[in-house]
């Protein structure tokens, strides 16, 4: 690093510690974060580098990186300091200034290389060039099974999502990650429709940008409240002030509004909701979808059912600790694992695979009941 640049650097470094002043390393930053297994200092020792100046250390830190912009660090910060922001900065300079080269970097920077000039991430071209610079995934076989079903994803279907019969319907964001995966898009729109819930997929909705971690914004518009399927989607599209409710909590709302029933897979599972989701209102919708279909839940504490996945890097960097221990939990307890994430279905199956545990996305696991005809007296027939 040159002496320019290095000054550079300590000059933004500077900037940084003037915000951060009033922190008092209390260290409720790191017991707030759902990735804290993951990260080798956590936020509270981040922000201490920044107030120390020690420009090496943070652009040696491969932890900013691991940090998946959930904001629960800066939401319980009792001094008001935006923690997550700050993670976002030192990422900022080692973009800028040099650095680890870890593969939740990588995929950053292929990510916002890519969508600067495409609306959507085509998962297949991207980890061709992931694998071009280096970072091969550690399970091979269950990257050999995502790429089969990628392939698969793009024979495009129908959009045949909801109710039409003169129903006004809800705006649905799809996203990257279903729109590329047949069968669990199927899964999604065969419960949507046997639900009659009014659903439209968005038409021109690009990738919502948060693979690019705060480099590209999420390429869609919207006045309404969109319905998302990815809490990454979710969070990628709040980040563009576009008002966003997850799917699967408003289906079960409706459900149960209708007086329908769900089916279940399995008579118990073990609920995750990864590190994106607003964590009990997650949990509480499994819950609930749960108690439609019969089934229950088998969870311990909280925060093994909202560690992180590793979906920033985890293909290529291996299962994550939090996956791990919640798969030792799924296979003690007999049941398979439930989550409401794409993402996180794919980055935990590696790991469950290896254990003999199931693992399935909402759609995959839950499904609408048969209907109950009624008579004109209200008793069913």
């Amino acid at each position: 690093m040159s002496v320019q640049v290095s000054e550079q650097a300590r000059a933004a470094v500077r900037e940084l510690a003037v915000e951060c002043r009033q922190c008092l390393q209390c260290g409720q930053c790191r017991g707030a974060c759902p990735n804290g297994f993951e990260l080798e200092i956590g936020p509270r020792r981040v922000v201490r580098l920044i107030l120390s100046e020690d420009v090496e250390k943070l652009l040696a830190c491969e932890d900013v990186w691991r940090c998946s912009e959930c904001r629960a660090c800066t939401d319980v910060c009792p001094m008001e300091v935006d923690v997550a922001g700050m993670m976002a900065a030192v990422r900022g300079l080692q973009m800028d200034f040099g650095g680890i080269r870890c593969p939740e970097r990588k995929a950053a920077e292929i990510a916002t290389k890519r969508l600067s000039h495409r609306a959507k991430i085509d998962n297949m071209l991207f980890g061709t060039a992931m694998a071009s610079r280096g970072f091969i995934p550690k399970d091979l076989l269950a990257t050999a099974t995502m790429g089969y079903k990628m392939a698969s994803g793009k024979v495009r279907r129908s959009s045949r999502l909801g109710a039409t019969d003169g129903v006004e319907q809800k705006p649905f964001y799809v996203g990257c990650a279903l729109q590329q995966d047949k069968s669990a898009l199927q899964a999604t729109a065969k419960v949507v429709r046997e639900l009659g819930f009014p659903l439209a997929e968005m038409k021109g909705a690009g990738c919502c940008g948060h693979a690019t971690r705060g480099k590209i914004a999420a390429k869609a518009e919207s006045e309404e409240t969109v319905l998302t399927a990815c809490p990454a989607c979710d969070h990628g599209l709040s980040e563009s002030e576009i008002e966003t409710v997850p799917v699967w909590e408003a289906l079960v709302e409706h459900a149960r509004r209708e007086e329908r029933r769900l089916t279940a897979k399995a008579p118990r599972f073990v609920p995750y909701v990864g590190c994106l989701s607003d964590r009990d209102i997650a949990l509480a919708s499994l819950a609930e979808a749960a108690e439609l279909a019969g089934a229950e839940v088998v969870s311990a504490y909280p925060s093994l059912h909202s560690g992180c996945c590793g979906a920033l890097g985890g293909m290529y960097r291996g299962s994550t600790e939090a996956v791990r221990k919640l798969v030792a939990f799924a296979k003690d307890e007999d049941a398979p694992i439930v989550t409401p994430c794409l993402l996180c279905r794919d980055n935990v199956h590696s790991a469950a695979r290896k254990q003999g545990v199931n693992v399935y996305f909402w759609p995959e696991f839950f499904q609408a009941a048969a209907a109950v005809a009624t008579t004109v007296d209200g008793e069913s027939r």
